[in-house]
Order: structure tokens, then C-alpha cells, then sequence
């Protein structure tokens, strides 16, 4: 009797048991994941490559997609919040450049303010062309280091801005009890007026995780320790409150050009004493 022969049946079954096993666990490990894994990064690979996370097909690599410029009119958003005491003025570009323009409540886009926007890595989320190829590089440099930046949100239009603005009005409203105008002073703490936030330049991006306070992630120290390298501040720090009017917000990201995010970085200023 040959035993070889004997033996091959034993043996291929053997081999289809263990690749039924490992595509089993490999399922299991990619549905109980709790980040997204990123396409094997090398040396080689471009910026222009971008990885990011799609449900249906899992990580690919796609191609950056730029827009033709947008032209933002602001006028018609000037004195719209007047009546909740809250009357921003135009804001004035730099002479050190866009990227240092100062937004929040105080200051409104200029009018037919133009931003070229681009795809960013991480997701299909979009920034201004030129914030995004610094954050495009962030986002490898950071995976190389097991480190996975999703972005949440980025450019946003004005008008979804003015809903999320009268949403939350509506909501402190019905949580608090609070008169309109009451409320809407409390919602700029937290969620820009329409064409004050730099969601509307283009500028910021919300960097989430799964995990339930990104300000206890290993990507939130990691974006801490190097996010000033690739000209992004943390635009609104927990002990700046005073100052930005805003509440902590460890998620949002703001685009300002290396200089200006180390000479931050070294003096612990926020961006409202920076440009003073």
C-alpha cells in the first residue's frame, strides 16, 4: 500500500481546515477593530497616495481630487446674529500670510474669501489644497508610527454651518430653558457662527477615535508632541478658555505653517495672542 497516497487526502483537508480557521480569525479581527488598518506604508510612497478607511471595500488607495476654487460671500452673514449681541467684523489677512487669519467670533470671513480645496488622507473628507498636503504628510509619517489619524470633519460649507449653529441654539433652548438670544451666547462656546469658523476656510480638522475622550488616545499625545512639525496647533487648549472663548475641544486641529505652529509650540500662545 502506498502511504504517501493515503496521506494526501488527510493532508489536503489539513490544509483547507487551516485556511478556513485563518480567514475566520482574519474576519473577526477586522470586524472587532477598532481602528482602521492602513495600506502597508513604505518610503516610496507618495503624498499624492492617499489611504483611507471605506466600508464597503476596506483600505484602498486613492488619488487626491482637487476642486476648482470656492468663493465664499460672507456679506450677507454680517450683522445676521446681531440681535444675540453677537456682531463679528471682517477679518484682516495677515501680512504673514492666509494661514495665520484669525476666526471666531469677533471675526468673519472676508467676502468672496477663495480656497482651492483637496481630498485628505484618512477619509473622504476635504481642506484647503495647501493645508492638506502638510496634513497629508502628518497622516504617513504618524501611521508609520502605528498611529492612525482619522479625520471626522473638514471643510465645511456656510450654510451647514448656520444649521449646526441654530441646531445647537435649539438645543440649549430645550435643555436649559433658555430665551434665543441667552442660548446663542452659550452655543458660540462650543459650535461657530456661520463663515467665523475655520471649517468655513478650510483650515481645521476634527481628528476623531473610537475610544470616548480623544484627549486620553495615544493619538491625541501623538498629534501633541508633533502636530507643530507639519504646522498644525491645537486651536483650542483647555487652559486658553479664557481667551478663544471656546470650550477644550482636543479633536479640532487648525492649520497656521510650521513657522508659526513652533514659534506657538515654544511660547505656549494660542492663536488669538500669536497674532495680536
Amino acid at each position: 500500500m502506498n502511504k504517501n497516497k493515503n496521506l494526501r487526502p488527510l493532508l489536503f483537508w489539513t490544509l483547507v481546515g487551516i485556511t478556513l480557521v485563518s480567514a475566520i480569525l482574519f474576519a473577526i479581527a477586522k470586524i472587532s477593530s477598532n481602528r482602521p488598518v492602513p495600506v502597508p506604508i513604505t518610503e516610496d510612497t507618495p503624498i499624492s497616495k492617499l489611504e483611507y478607511w471605506d466600508d464597503e471595500n476596506g483600505t484602498v488607495a486613492k488619488d487626491i481630487v482637487y476642486e476648482k476654487d470656492q468663493s465664499i460671500y460672507t456679506s450677507s452673514f454680517i450683522g445676521e446674529y446681531k440681535n444675540f449681541s453677537i456682531n463679528p467684523k471682517v477679518a484682516k489677512i495677515s501680512k504673514n500670510g492666509w494661514n495665520l487669519i484669525l476666526l471666531n467670533k469677533n471675526n468673519i470671513l472676508p467676502d468672496n474669501y477663495e480656497i482651492t480645496l483637496a481630498e485628505i488622507a484618512g477619509g473622504q473628507i476635504k481642506m484647503d489644497a495647501d493645508a492638506a498636503t502638510f496634513f497629508n504628510k502628518m497622516y504617513i509619517d504618524a501611521s508609520r508610527e502605528g498611529i492612525i489619524l482619522t479625520p471626522f470633519s473638514g471643510y465645511r460649507t456656510i450654510s451647514f454651518q448656520r444649521k449646526l449653529f441654530e441646531n445647537k441654539i435649539s438645543e440649549i433652548m430645550k435643555a436649559d430653558g433658555l430665551e434665543e438670544k441667552d442660548a446663542a451666547l452659550v452655543a458660540v462656546k462650543s459650535i461657530n457662527v456661520p463663515a467665523t469658523s475655520e471649517h468655513n476656510a478650510g483650515l481645521a480638522v476634527d481628528i476623531i477615535s473610537r475610544d470616548v475622550s480623544f484627549a486620553e488616545t495615544e493619538e491625541y499625545q501623538w498629534l501633541c508632541a508633533n502636530a507643530h512639525k507639519y504646522g498644525f496647533i491645537l486651536r483650542y487648549p483647555e487652559d486658553k478658555k479664557n481667551i478663544t472663548g471656546v470650550e477644550f475641544k482636543p479633536y479640532h486641529w487648525r492649520f497656521v505653517g510650521i513657522n508659526a505652529a513652533n514659534e506657538m509650540k515654544n511660547s505656549g500662545q494660542c492663536l488669538e495672542e500669536y497674532v495680536k
